[in-house]
């Protein structure tokens, strides 16, 4: 059971960095990348897996903090 939990809250907690560097990452890329379909394709399967990895990547390194306070 609480193992369940654990990986539950671990995938919330990526969710919610993945929505936040998406945020941020949305803000820059308006501000100085010029908008067509080329640029869209490239956010679309380039950035977006990047985003993807960095939010797994800081959710277990955050958990892995935790649990080493421990």
């Amino acid at each position: 059971m609480r193992k369940g939990l654990e990986k539950i809250i671990y995938f919330v907690f990526t969710i919610l960095i993945f929505f936040l560097l998406w945020k941020v990452t949305g803000v820059f890329w308006n501000a100085f990348v010029p908008w067509n379909l080329t640029t869209d394709l490239i956010g679309l399967f380039v950035v977006a897996p990047l985003l993807i990895i960095w939010a797994f990547v800081l959710s277990s390194l955050y958990f892995k903090g935790i649990r080493d306070r421990k």
